[in-house]
């Protein structure tokens, strides 16, 4: 890479994120920590306003105004942007893969920090794991059309999301749960959630789910590194 275009990149970054330590950036970007210092000096000698914060959790950002552009899209869009970026990463031949991922930090860089920071978070509730197994693909269905906006919204509004599920033993059920984050397993499609009755985590496979309706009155915080733990941390129950 032109060291122009890598000290762009740089540049790019930064105004996509908060302090950030060296190191991270140097990962993120796949090069030297050395590198990564070589580039700041340079944006600082054209002028590019950074500070850096020493210390346990300290790191380097970028001053001033993040973007004269601002990027009108929705929640919504920038996390099926993300996704795509996500997925495009599990495939080493797909063409552009690495290109996603820098348009999506060019995305987070033009809006201001508070919505960035909004936007990262939705993007961390969405988790890509391993393609589906032999086993899953067997039964896989397709998702009814009418849950797709049903489960967005009670996601983006952190409400509750009540339905009917078939688990994989045939047996009917109707639930209520918390809808902390998504788990993809391409192509199937999993709620990473909490059910209320039983006040455990579950993931519910979205193909079984009917008759899905939020439940406005009743909120909950997301809490993702809980719930991972807690579904992950012993043998998960897929239902």
């Amino acid at each position: 890479m032109a060291r122009v275009n890598r000290v762009m990149r740089l540049h790019d970054f930064l105004r996509g994120r908060e302090a950030t330590p060296v190191a991270e950036i140097a990962s993120a970007l796949e090069v030297s920590v050395r590198t990564v210092h070589r580039d700041l000096a340079t944006l600082r000698e054209q002028g590019v306003p950074i500070s850096g914060d020493t210390g346990p959790g300290g790191g380097v950002r970028l001053e001033g105004e993040r973007g004269v552009t601002a990027v009108h899209l929705s929640l919504e869009e920038v996390v099926a942007l993300w996704l795509v970026a996500n997925l495009s990463a599990t495939t080493s031949a797909l063409p552009w893969g690495r290109a996603a991922r820098s348009a999506l930090e060019k995305l987070f860089a033009s809006v201001p920090r508070e919505r960035a920071r909004s936007m990262r978070e939705l993007c961390r509730r969405v988790v890509v794991g391993r393609p589906a197994s032999a086993r899953v693909l067997e039964d896989l269905g397709t998702p009814p059309e009418e849950l797709l906006a049903v489960f967005e919204h009670a996601f983006r509004d952190r409400v509750c999301l009540a339905f009917d599920y078939r688990d994989r033993k045939g047996q009917a059920t109707r639930r209520c749960v918390e809808p902390h984050g998504l788990m993809v397993e391409s192509p199937a499609w999993y709620v990473l959630a909490r059910d209320v009755e039983k006040s455990a985590a579950r993931l519910f496979r979205m193909d079984r789910i009917r008759r899905a309706r939020v439940v406005p009155e009743r909120t909950f915080v997301p809490d993702m590194e809980g719930m991972l733990a807690e579904a992950f941390g012993k043998k998960e129950e897929k239902v």
